[in-house]
């Protein structure tokens, strides 16, 4: 079998919501210009959309903004 890239395990902890990366990794969506926690209940995006950042500040200085769902910004990171 082959080794999943960083990205790909990030990738498919996302479509799980599984919590494993949570407050450790973001999902910033290019099409959308928003960016999630890991477990957001909102649509799985498309991987190719998908940037994934350490903090939440990484996420708005690459000028993305919170979402409004999930609100990533109230955990501080």
């Amino acid at each position: 079998m082959a080794e999943l890239t960083e990205t790909a395990v990030l990738y498919v902890s996302l479509a799980a919501r599984d919590g494993a990366f949570a407050g450790r990794a973001f999902v910033a969506v290019s099409s959308t210009g928003i960016y999630c926690t890991m477990q957001c209940p909102s649509r799985l995006p498309l991987e190719k959309h998908c940037r994934f950042f350490e903090a939440a500040a990484d996420c708005r200085a690459a000028g993305f903004r919170a979402c409004k769902r999930c609100r990533p910004d109230a955990l501080r990171c």
